[in-house]
Formats: structure tokens, sequence, C-alpha cells
């Protein structure tokens, strides 16, 4: 039975301090599988089995279960990240920081702040996020293991879809609503025009940059991040000829990050209509101090099974020069 937090809920016993420990370590398990095992979730690996394989009770339940989705890991194509999880450091630091973001967290649970950096160096701390559940031990009891096991997919998917958007906020607060025009002229196709807008938004930023002792020039990759509602439209951007050489319209190298996570610059509301491009890494740093951890203990007074999930991450955009948004009218 692929896919299921627990293969054979048979063998669940809480009753002993043996049987909770493996208990544990199979919700520690359900819990980074989307962290070690990121291709299959791009390949839509269907998370729960059919609801012939469940007890007869549980079938309609479980026919209304949706496929987990992919984690959005698209922000990982700009942010490089940093793994200081076999460190005993509370953060880490940026140099020459003249203009940046970074984000914290207002307290364990609640949602990052993103703030601005400056100065010839800047520590990044590793804040402490966390949220907790409790699993009726009347589900075991009565076999609705499909209960655990739904509740278990949506704190997990709560904490991939927190550590995305606090990274995408970085991303969307560090330029203006439209700081590179709708390039092109009035008598080029869309995807020609979008094209040039991209063209032009690498191009100031390997101006920016220069001077600024990074190693960029006209070989450097790129990431486009948008909106899914301009992933057609940029695709074909990324894939215009021209018409009679049969040359690429486009003069750099870059690729494409899709997410529903942007927002307007003051963070107020979802930017659907603009694009990012951003030089990737640099300075642009995410950091792990602890993966995801599953804590439990048993609630005597609610006959429940408590389960926290623990983690402590930080990130910055240190050089804002490495992003430009993008118009499309």
């Amino acid at each position: 039975m692929r896919g299921k937090m627990i293969a054979d809920w048979n063998k669940a016993d809480l009753s002993s301090p043996e049987g909770v420990r493996q208990f544990l370590e199979a919700v520690q398990y359900f819990m980074d599988r989307p962290r070690r095992a990121a291709p299959a979730f791009r390949a839509r690996v269907q998370e729960f089995t059919t609801p012939g394989d469940f007890p007869a009770s549980a079938a309609e339940a479980i026919a209304r279960f949706h496929q987990v989705d992919e984690p959005d890991l698209g922000w990982e194509q700009v942010f490089e990240g940093v793994d200081f999880t076999a460190t005993a450091k509370n953060g880490f630091d940026l140099v020459d920081v003249s203009s940046g973001l970074s984000f914290r967290a207002i307290a364990p649970g609640e949602k990052a702040e993103v703030y601005k950096v400056s100065g010839d160096k800047v520590t990044v701390n590793f804040d402490l996020y966390g949220g907790a559940l409790g699993w009726s031990k009347l589900w075991f009891d009565d076999q609705e293991y499909w209960k655990i096991e739904d509740t278990a997919k949506e704190f997990r998917a709560k904490w991939y879809a927190n550590k995305a958007q606090a990274h995408y906020d970085l991303i969307s607060k560090s330029r203006a609503d439209a700081d590179v025009s709708w390039q092109g002229g009035a008598s080029d196709t869309k995807a020609v025009r979008d094209a040039e807008t991209i063209n032009s938004a690498c191009a100031e930023i390997l101006d920016e940059l220069q001077g600024k002792g990074f190693d960029v020039n006209a070989n450097s990759r790129f990431v486009v991040v948008a909106p899914v509602q301009l992933m057609a439209r940029v695709r074909n951007a990324l894939n215009t000829s021209l018409i009679n050489s049969g040359a690429t319209e486009l003069n750099f190298n870059v690729s494409l990050a899709v997410t529903t996570r942007l927002k307007t610059q003051d963070l107020s509301a979802a930017d659907t209509s603009h694009y990012f491009v951003v030089l990737p890494g640099r300075k642009l740093k995410s950091g792990i101090r602890m993966d995801l951890t599953v804590l439990s203990e048993t609630d005597i007074l609610a006959y429940a099974e408590t389960v926290a999930g623990w983690g402590r991450y930080g990130a910055a955009a240190g050089e804002t020069g490495q992003l430009r948004r993008c118009a499309t009218s």
C-alpha cells in the first residue's frame, strides 16, 4: 500500500513505549517524504490508495481524498540552499549587504514577517516554526485510520506551504510592482514582446551587478518566476523564434518556475499579472538549521495522541539587484 503513512495499521500499538516509538518514526518518515522524494512528487505520485483498500465504513470518506499535490519547490531554483543541520549555529552571515530583505517569525507557529536589511554584514537568524495536531485515540480504537492520515497530510502540506510562502514573499517584496516595462513594438507578437522584456530584465541585472564582485556574464543562468496564470504565455516567450531566420528571440539561458504565491510588493494581494526574472543563488540564500522534526506525547485528559512538528530555517535576498519584476502590458 505505497504512499500510506502506516502500511499495516493493525500493527500500530500505542500501548507500549516501543510501539509509540515505532509509530512516531512512521509519522516522521511521512512528514519527511516530500523533502526526500521531490522528483516523485513532481511525477504526482498518488499519496493514498484506492477506497477498496480500506474498511467499508471509511470508503466514502476516502473517495473524497484528492491526490497530494507536489509541494511548491520553485523557490529552490532561486535561493541557494545551505545545510546547517549538523552545526550549532543560530544563523548565518551575509557580507556587503547594501540593500536586501530577510524574514523572521513573529512567534512559534505564526507566519514570517519580511523586513529590510542593510550593512557590511547581516546575520540571518534561524527562526523556529512549528505546530501541533491531536489524534483522538478513538480513531485507533474504531479503526478510522483515514482520519489520522488525512490530518497528517494537511499538517505536512501546511508546513511546506508556509515555508514556500516565506521565500516567495522575499521575492515579491524585492522589487516595485513593474520595474521593467513591456518591451517591443506594437506590431510585434505578444510572445516576441515578452521575450524582449525578459532580455531587457536579464541585461539590467547584469549591468547593475557589474563591479559588485559577482561572477556574472551573458552566459549566466536566469530563472523566470511566474504565476500560474502566465505559465503558457511565458513558455511561449521562452520558445519564441524569429520567423525568417529561425534564430531564437531569447538571448539568455532562462528556466521557468511557476507558483501560485507571488504577491504585490506590499504583500497585500496576489499578483497574477507580473513575473520575475532572477539571477539565482549568489546572495539569495536559504539556510536550514533543523528539518521538520516530529515529537509526540499522550494527552491523558483528552484521550488523544498529540503530535508536534518543529523546524528552524532562515533566508535572505541580500542583493535585490538580482531580481526584476516584469510587466505584461
